[in-house]
């Protein structure tokens, strides 16, 4: 064999080995990235479905308009806990409490606590409850007219003007038939309530009525009471 021969082989043989190491370092490369995806496809999909069995307590609201103590409620207790915990709760609202609807000629009347003054507040309510969808935006502006729901139409107005809100939308279902439908179906869910309701408001944590004078005197601490797993807000 020649020495230009020799040469030649030992040159190929190396050249082999060098191209056989590089491979292996590509693929053990490429092996690593694809762990490291799984690893955060697994993170994403485990975030997801946190997200999606986050725990929700439900708020069910039943008040009435011109009642001092749902006044107060909404103001002290209903709104602070919904900004402390308003990814973790979700409140239903019911304006009726001790009303009594009546219906003639496909229509609907109301008699109310305290008087028509607060069966068109309660109405009024009622409207916005069924347009505004962003439950912050429909708290606050609920709370900011509770404060002085004496003059319903006024106060509508006033604080549609602040917030931003569609009041020509409110107003429209006030004045139509819409909103006495809205009412009369709130009268039905409240008739409905097990045991039937004795003190306004009446507020219900997961559907359950008990300990009432417990949630009246503070809403976040017997809702943080019922997570199995405190969220941010309650710590």
């Amino acid at each position: 064999m020649g020495l230009g021969n020799f040469r030649w082989k030992i040159l190929l043989i190396i050249s082999a080995f060098l191209l056989l190491w590089q491979s292996s370092k590509l693929w053990l490369m490429l092996a690593q990235d694809n762990v490291m995806e799984g690893e955060s496809w697994g993170s994403k999909s485990m975030t997801m479905k946190q997200e999606d069995e986050k725990e929700i307590v439900h708020i069910g609201v039943y008040y009435e308009t011109l009642c001092p103590d749902s006044r107060s409620f909404f103001i002290k207790h209903l709104l602070p806990t919904y900004m402390k915990l308003k990814e973790n709760v979700k409140v239903k609202l019911v304006p009726y409490g001790k009303a009594l609807t009546t219906q003639n000629d496909h229509t609907y009347e109301f008699k109310c606590q305290h008087g028509p003054i607060e069966c068109q507040g309660n109405m009024v309510h009622a409207c916005a409850i069924d347009l505004i969808k962003d439950q912050s935006l429909l708290l606050n502006y609920l709370s900011c007219m509770i404060k002085n729901n004496i003059e319903p139409i006024k106060i509508m107005e006033s604080c549609a003007q602040k917030m931003n809100v569609d009041v020509n939308a409110i107003s429209k279902c006030y004045s139509g038939a819409k909103g006495k439908e809205l009412l009369a179906k709130y009268g039905e869910l409240t008739s409905a309530l097990r045991p039937q309701i004795s003190f306004i408001p009446t507020i219900s944590l997961n559907d359950s009525l008990k300990d009432q004078p417990k949630i009246l005197r503070n809403l976040f601490q017997e809702v943080c009471s019922i997570f199995k797993i405190k969220p941010k807000g309650c710590l």
